[in-house]
């Protein structure tokens, strides 16, 4: 499962050939030959685009938001899109950031649940996508940024990431986005290489601000309203959301958000960053020669970083450590800098520069998946070592309580899982705190196939949340309770984004206060005030 978000391997080398020919042949000239759709003909402030329609709903895939990553601008905050005359197709995917090789392939019943789509990589890979029905004028737009931690993913991989159905169903202009990783996304040379390279630890992120800048530039050439952006996204691309609420740089840009498992605090400060970095240095065998590493291939600067970070993280807190404070494992990821970042947002307090920006936040009841592990109670209370041992009887107790008939694996799988629950709590009470609304969900909902072994999994909201229970139907079942589900969970989701209230007919949703009010995602979804409160708080972090 920790893995599901890794590329193939062999998809780099024949990615390199097909971006040189899909540079030749973008631009298509005055597009006049007969046929062409005139709604599938938009004008940015780049050139001309051309994309496709899929009924009422047209489609546009791969325009460049920002400049080409590679080479000399590897590492270096993005540079404005390139213009074009004529005009550009924009039909398919472009390149996705290179990254690790994703080894999920190698398990049948995880390859089989996820299909993933990992297309070809380039470092030209600062493209987004966009979802709009032709009658679309001042829609409320939704930008989903993806998952994949900081080191892996891209806006196609998942089938779930579709934007067809919010589109059509629901009315509003949908867009996703790639931006840099790992490495070329993440890597703090402001100590070897200066001033040029200052912002380097967090080009990933600047990604995203330019991306967001392009939206608020274009997106009412699509029909979306340019003051009226949601950003939302899962795991690691609610992290980004978070990220993004605290960075000057992106303030006015969005005016609501969503968290998707992605609840968590940064932990990688100047120091921190730049420390993995000399360690990733040496493991390549370069000292503060900045310039050689624009020339190392991608796939050498992935696996140094992966072999530091193996070397650094062992014996480090896992995605299956049960209680207390769980901090990010050393790796790549955004840099709390002072300026870029000025402070880790919701570890104190809620970000100021966004607190106007209301918010929705939540996880799932399993968060990791698979085959349930087996052993017995005396196991399971060795797993909850971070929790205090005058405690742990009382916690294990209140588990049992709020999730009946479990196994102890499947239970220590829930126990885990907790952390991203009160984290989205404490999202949400910081949030409140600055007298903005927040609104707090947890699904339960677990996946019918595979005989249900995966439980409520990491990833397994998305399709509900993107109207997307038909496309993703390994996931969800497809069945008429899991399509009812998807109609109320992605009718919330565009309700906040059109108005910044989730609440939808027959579903009020109150803001989150004391009593912890909780949307439950489930066969029946219903508020709850505080669900599993007990439980939740024995394992709450102090």
């Amino acid at each position: 499962m920790l893995d599901r978000r890794e590329m193939l391997g062999g998809v780099a080398l024949a990615g390199t050939a097909l971006a040189a020919s899909s540079a030749r042949a973008q631009t298509l000239g005055a597009s006049k030959a007969p046929g062409i759709d005139p709604a599938t003909l938009v004008d940015t402030a780049q050139g001309r685009v051309r994309g496709y329609r899929d009924g009422d709903v047209r489609i546009f895939k791969g325009i460049p938001y920002a400049a080409d990553t590679g080479g000399s601008s590897r590492f270096l905050p993005p540079g404005p899109a390139p213009k074009w005359a004529g005009t550009r197709s924009c039909m398919n995917w472009g390149p996705t950031c290179p990254q690790q090789v994703r080894t999920g392939w190698a398990n049948d019943e995880e390859a089989w649940l996820f299909h993933w789509d990992d297309g070809y990589t380039g470092e030209d890979c600062l493209r987004l996508n966009i979802w709009g029905r032709t009658d679309a004028r001042n829609a409320p737009v939704m930008v989903w940024i993806h998952g994949g931690g900081y080191t892996a993913g891209s806006s196609q991989e998942l089938a779930g990431y579709d934007g067809t159905r919010m589109a059509a169903n629901h009315g509003v202009v949908f867009v996703s986005v790639n931006h840099r990783l790992g490495p070329l996304g993440y890597m703090d040379l402001s100590e070897v290489g200066g001033a040029p390279y200052a912002q380097s630890g967090n080009a990933g992120v600047l990604d995203l601000v330019a991306a967001l800048q392009w939206v608020k530039a274009n997106i009412a050439a699509f029909g979306g309203d340019p003051g009226n952006v949601t950003i939302f996204g899962q795991s690691g691309g609610g992290s980004k959301v978070s990220t993004l609420m605290g960075m000057p740089a992106a303030a006015g840009l969005f005016h609501k958000a969503m968290i998707h498992s992605g609840a968590s605090m940064l932990g990688n400060d100047s120091n921190r960053a730049r420390a993995f970095t000399r360690e990733v240095l040496a493991e390549l065998g370069i000292g503060k020669e900045v310039f050689r590493l624009q020339a190392i291939p991608t796939a050498a600067l992935i696996d140094a970083g992966q072999k530091v970070a193996r070397r650094l993280s062992a014996g480090q807190p896992t995605n299956l450590t049960i209680g207390g404070p769980r901090r990010r494992a050393p790796g790549w990821s955004p840099v709390v800098d002072g300026v870029t970042i000025p402070e880790a947002p919701f570890v104190d307090r809620a970000p100021a520069i966004s607190a106007h920006v209301p918010l929705v936040v939540g996880s799932v009841r399993d968060e990791s998946g698979g085959a349930l592990p087996e052993f017995d109670e005396a196991e399971l209370l060795k797993r909850m070592a971070n929790v205090p041992a005058a405690s742990r009887g009382e916690a294990l107790a209140a588990f049992r309580a709020a999730f009946p008939g479990l196994s102890p694996g499947h239970l220590s799988r829930v126990m885990a899982a907790m952390t991203g629950r009160n984290n989205s709590v404490h999202f949400a009470k910081l949030k409140t705190a600055q007298g903005t609304a927040a609104f707090t969900w947890y699904m339960t909902y677990a996946c019918p196939t595979l005989e249900g072994r995966w439980g409520s999994f990491h990833c397994i909201d998305i399709p509900f949340a993107t109207d997307n229970v038909e496309r993703w139907a390994t996931a969800t079942g497809n069945t008429p309770g899991a399509q009812a589900l998807g109609r109320a969970m992605s009718s919330a989701w565009a309700a906040f984004a059109r108005t910044g209230n989730p609440s939808i007919k027959g579903m009020a949703w109150p803001a989150h206060d004391n009593r912890v009010p909780t949307m439950v995602y489930d066969n029946v979804s219903k508020v709850m005030m505080d669900p599993a409160g007990v439980a939740r708080r024995a394992v709450m972090a102090t």
